[in-house]
């Protein structure tokens, strides 16, 4: 069976509605995405226990760096419970208000089981499922972002795209996903896969137009990361242009659309409503920020002294020095990828919705200061999102009726994706391994 359009040719309009979907078929996409994704990880955590090993260290020291001690110390003792300082007048608050609570809330309750129990590392433990869960709910939004775009691009609008077709879809986006470098990020306590999943779904519902819905995600993705601003922008602009819409045609009132903007920052600004109370004696959430973390939006000024700083390897013994050129080159490909998606934006590949939001993210992430070397993490989202159209072209390319340039093209593509994989994760296990600061 060929990975073609051949039912656009054979159903007409009235059997296209009549035909029922089974439930093998409904299964087809997030099926293929949730084994894709969970093989990747499978893979990705013998490959990395192999790697520490080699240098005396345990999966748990890896998967337990920077942010992530950070949020499970939060889940457990909240965050005022704990120091991070031997100096008593430098308070936690001022560091521990960085991280929104959506994840750490949500750490602790499925952590409960394993505290009641006696089990160590309980926060530890818990954080890995709500990563792992929320991982496999990013790559079913994922593929199901990937398919919907493609049933409504090209030259056939809301054509009809074969089961095996779509499945191949979710499986090739899923590479793309957990296959990129720092991909592995998502199985860790960080709240990467968490974000991710809010932002994707949210996106998934902007494009079929509920907006209520897409606006609820977008609450729970407030309470996740302060990168929401990005996902509310795209909801204004869309806001906006149902405006116009119901100006100029005199639709119904878009009341939804309008509400979804709304009701999405109720979650950010709870948050950061009561961190500014919190951490009032040094000026607040932002002032916050910028005292420990050193982030604040400087128009790209860091982004660039890095670059400037750190352009090439001078010593390929200096593990450290390796991953700064790394972020530095992170920094420069997805500036470029950020021009080039143009392209597709303009040839009706990409939703508007899509690719403002990577957009927002990126310039969001390089417009900042902060830690450089955690910049390949940041960029994730938006690297995945404005690589979804080449993607779907090259699946789209290798799907040809042409039975002997199928299986070509499809080896072709395979090959492709492994080295994309091993490629993601030498990237993660240096940046994870044998870097000596966090990501």
């Amino acid at each position: 069976m060929a990975l073609t359009f051949a039912d656009e040719s054979q159903e007409t309009e009235p059997s296209r509605e009549a035909r029922r979907v089974s439930p093998v078929e409904r299964a087809a996409v997030p099926g293929a995405a949730i084994m894709t994704a969970a093989t990747l990880g499978l893979i990705q955590v013998w490959a990395l226990a192999g790697w520490a090993g080699q240098n005396d260290k345990s999966l748990h020291d890896v998967m337990i760096k920077w942010d992530a001690g950070w949020m499970t110390k939060i889940a457990e003792f909240g965050y005022f419970g704990f120091s991070v300082s031997p100096d008593p007048r430098e308070l936690v608050q001022w560091q521990s208000v960085a991280f929104f609570p959506g994840y750490p809330v949500l750490v602790r309750i499925v952590s409960a089981p394993f505290a009641v129990f006696g089990g160590e590392n309980a926060a530890f433990a818990g954080a890995l499922v709500v990563s792992a869960a929320a991982s496999l709910v990013f790559a079913w939004g994922l593929a199901r972002l990937a398919v919907d775009v493609w049933q409504r691009s090209g030259p056939v609008p809301r054509r009809v795209v074969s089961v095996r077709a779509q499945a191949a879809m979710a499986v090739a986006v899923c590479v793309l996903a957990f296959g990129a470098p720092m991909a592995f990020i998502y199985w860790m306590p960080y709240s990467e896969a968490l974000f991710s999943a809010c932002v994707v779904w949210t996106l998934v519902m902007v494009l079929r137009r509920r907006f209520l819905a897409a606006g609820m995600l977008t609450l729970c993705a407030g309470l996740t990361r302060l990168t929401v601003v990005a996902v509310l922008l795209m909801l204004c602009a869309v806001a906006a242009v149902e405006l116009w819409t119901w100006a100029r045609k005199r639709a119904p009132f878009p009341a939804a659309a309008v509400s979804a903007p709304v009701v999405g920052s109720l979650g950010i600004a709870a948050y950061v409503g009561w961190a500014d109370r919190q951490v009032a004696d040094i000026g607040g959430y932002f002032a916050a920020q910028e005292r420990g973390w050193n982030s604040q939006f400087d128009f790209g000024a860091g982004s660039w002294t890095w670059i400037r700083e750190h352009p090439v390897v001078r010593d390929l013994g200096d593990h450290n020095a390796v991953a700064y050129v790394l972020s530095s080159w992170m920094i420069v490909f997805v500036f470029a990828l950020c021009v080039a998606s143009l392209w597709p934006l303009l040839r009706g590949w990409l939703p508007w919705q899509v690719w403002l939001t990577a957009v927002l993210v990126a310039g969001s992430v390089l417009g900042s200061n902060g830690i450089m070397h955690a910049r390949p993490r940041l960029l994730l989202m938006p690297v995945l999102f404005l690589l979804l159209p080449f993607v779907m072209r090259a699946v789209q390319w290798a799907a040809t009726p042409d039975r002997p340039a199928r299986g070509r093209r499809g080896a072709l593509l395979a090959v492709a994706g492994v080295l994309w994989c091993a490629l993601g994760f030498w990237v993660f296990g240096w940046m994870t391994v044998e870097f000596q600061y966090g990501i």
